[in-house]
């Protein structure tokens, strides 16, 4: 019961930040390219590699790794979004936007998820 609630909250949680992030970004840019949910993707990236990075050690409650990596990173995440938005792109015509979206959303969503990971390591704020 207590992982089903972790999850629902967290998942409450990730979409709301999603949506207010995202409609923050849009504020900002315009054009075909979908920078709000990029810049979702790739924010959602490196807070999940920083949180591993920082309760890799650590003895977290599975509620509590259920709230966090389940919940606000899978609900703040927006994978089908970004599916969707490439298809959208490639039958719009602009392919080159949907060559870029893929590349910059898979090459910095990575190098994030590592960049917030490693960062931990030089922290030292959880250790066993």
């Amino acid at each position: 019961m207590y992982k089903l609630l972790a999850l629902i909250l967290g998942g409450a949680v990730g979409t709301v930040m999603r949506y207010l992030v995202s409609s923050f970004t849009l504020k900002f840019v315009e054009g075909a390219f979908p920078w709000g949910t990029l810049i979702v993707n790739l924010l959602g990236s490196f807070f999940i590699g920083l949180c591993f990075g920082l309760f890799e050690k650590g003895e977290l409650h599975i509620n509590i790794k259920l709230f966090l990596f389940v919940g606000i990173f899978g609900g703040f995440t927006t994978f089908s979004s970004y599916a969707l938005e490439t298809l959208s792109l490639i039958k719009a015509g602009h392919i080159r936007i949907a060559i870029s979206y893929i590349l910059s959303s898979n090459i910095l969503g990575i190098l994030l998820v590592f960049i917030g990971y490693y960062m931990t390591k030089s922290w030292n704020v959880i250790s066993h």
